[in-house]
């Protein structure tokens, strides 16, 4: 069955005319590296550029390479990190986690800045770290262990954050983490989710192995639904579980406190969906401070709606709709109807491309539907995404055009990251919904070309900026030839500041910059960077 789309719904939905899009695929599960290693998986998790490279989290559920879905090999189907070192470079395997780590759920780079005591470090560290959580059917126990990348070594540390009995599953999943530091206290940690079991905490600690000292009881303790994200606005931290949004309050003895309630629109939660999905810091466009975005599925009826939380002034938040991804959905494929979306597997992702100078945030998602389209087992064969513009304007786009019925399947989109390499972007995904899936992880790239430029892109590191989270100032240092242009441009595209950047040094004085996440771009390069109070 083919979905006949109209043209000019395609000519709306694409990036911009002005610029060539060339898709390719950039990774295919069910093949080897050149070390000999099989690269499975049923799902890509996550995706992360980390010190010029890209890493992508790959999960093995419902895949009958594992033994536990049907396979014979008891080494093989386990979690991996996958790295790829260049853009005509191969994908290969970086880190196995091991017998039992199912699923690598969160991939991220975090950076420390002070010690345990709240001293600064004398340089920032940034670490890369994947977390996954292993029972053991013969003690009866279930680990959650985090690991670090020793980027000197290219070896991967583990740590232990907590350890408790069967059942595992949804109690023990590890969907997010953050680098968070308490204002009242002064004392920078790390937050990390496992499950139900609440949220647990640990301190950078540079001579211990894995360096992070975890506190194996929960800050945060029993929750009813898995968190499935974490975000830090206006200085403060939240995080999701089920139909509600906590907010931590610091001191030397922190609680969390409920600060919004979405039990108004569905009091009963299905926690494989999840409720509050994506959690993400934005700008607030009704003011300066900032807000928090999120993808909002209760239940196996979800229509993936979009909502935004904005703050007021008595610490609470206003509730303001953003879109129905379904209709989106629905008009984008005419004549089928949407039975459940699901979306936001991790935070809205923000883009900004220095060809275009478009900045928008990215969405994927997955769509159950019924009607006279490519399927498979119900849900779209093809793997979709939303793009919300600078003017909170959201418009749709699939994953190496629109797919045919005999392609195939890509069905979820759940990740995506720039690329260190050139100007594009990657995206990876499937998801199995409990159906067997067999070397179904894929990672498409998308590649960005300016049709009225000749000139070759260069992403060596000529440009850079120091401090970066920055208070003050920042300095931008140009290494190039050539002096450049440059602006500071706001995350809603909005331009606080332009002008020439010589070579050699260039401060930029901060006073008049609110709090908030901005980016320095010249012509071939845009670099983000936080500005703190």
């Amino acid at each position: 069955m083919i979905c006949k789309i109209i043209p000019s719904l395609i000519f709306f939905l694409s990036f911009f005319s002005s610029f060539s899009q060339t898709w390719e695929k950039s990774f295919s599960a069910g093949d080897f590296d050149i070390n000999g290693n099989f690269l499975g998986g049923s799902e890509i998790m996550n995706l992360l550029s980390h010190k010029n490279k890209v890493y992508a989290s790959v999960g093995y559920w419902q895949d009958a390479s594992n033994i536990w879905y049907g396979g014979s090999n008891p080494s093989n189907g386990w979690g991996q990190i996958i790295s790829l070192s260049g853009k005509n470079m191969p994908w290969k395997e970086d880190f196995n986690l091991g017998a039992s780590f199912l699923r690598p759920e969160v991939l991220k780079q975090v950076i420390f800045t002070k010690d345990s005591f709240g001293n600064n470090l004398s340089a920032p560290d940034t670490v890369l770290i994947t977390a996954g959580y292993s029972p053991n059917y013969l003690t009866s126990q279930v680990s959650a262990k985090a690991f670090v990348k020793n980027d000197q070594s290219g070896s991967w540390e583990e740590s232990l954050i907590f350890q408790g009995p069967l059942p595992s599953g949804e109690s023990y999943s590890i969907r997010d983490l953050l680098v968070y530091t308490d204002p009242v206290t002064g004392i920078e940690k790390i937050f990390l989710t496992v499950g139900t079991y609440g949220v647990f905490v640990g301190t950078y600690k540079a001579s211990l192995f894995g360096k992070i000292q975890w506190s194996q009881i929960p800050e945060l303790g029993q929750v009813s639904v898995r968190p499935l994200g974490m975000a830090i606005a206006n200085g403060e931290l939240y995080l999701s579980s089920g139909n509600k949004i906590y907010k931590r309050n610091n001191g030397f003895s922190p609680t969390y406190s409920i600060c919004h309630d979405f039990a108004d629109l569905s009091a009963n939660i299905n926690s494989a969906v999840g409720g509050v999905r994506g959690l993400t810091t934005v700008a607030n466009p009704n003011g300066t401070n900032e807000s928090l975005l999120l993808m909002w599925c209760p239940n196996g009826q979800s229509k993936g709606i979009v909502y935004r939380l904005d703050p007021t002034a008595s610490g609470t938040f206003n509730r303001v709709f953003e879109e129905k991804i379904a209709t989106l959905m629905e008009n984008y494929l005419p004549g089928i109807n949407v039975d459940y979306l699901l979306g936001a597997y991790n935070e809205f992702y923000l883009y900004e491309n220095p060809i275009s100078n478009e900045s928008y945030h990215i969405l994927g998602f997955e769509s159950l539907v019924t009607g006279q389209c490519p399927i498979w087992n119900s849900y779209y064969r093809g793997a979709m995404f939303a793009k919300r513009d600078a003017n909170l304007n959201y418009t749709l786009e699939e994953i190496n055009g629109a797919i045919g019925g005999n392609d195939s399947p890509l069905v979820a989109t759940r990740c995506y990251v720039k690329s260190p390499f050139e100007e594009a972007l990657y995206f990876g995904g499937f998801d199995p919904n409990s159906n067997i899936s067999t070397n179904n992880a894929w990672i498409f790239k998308k590649t960005m070309n300016n049709l009225n430029s000749n000139a070759s892109l260069d992403f060596t590191n000529e440009i850079k900026i120091h401090p970066n989270p920055a208070q003050d100032y920042v300095t931008i240092e140009n290494e190039s030839a050539n002096a450049q242009a440059f602006k500071i441009v706001s995350t809603l595209g909005k331009i606080m500041l332009q002008g020439d950047l010589p070579q050699g040094s260039k401060i930029i004085d901060l006073s008049n910059f609110s709090p908030n996440v901005y980016f320095i771009q010249t012509p071939y390069y845009s670099i983000k960077f936080v500005k703190t109070n």
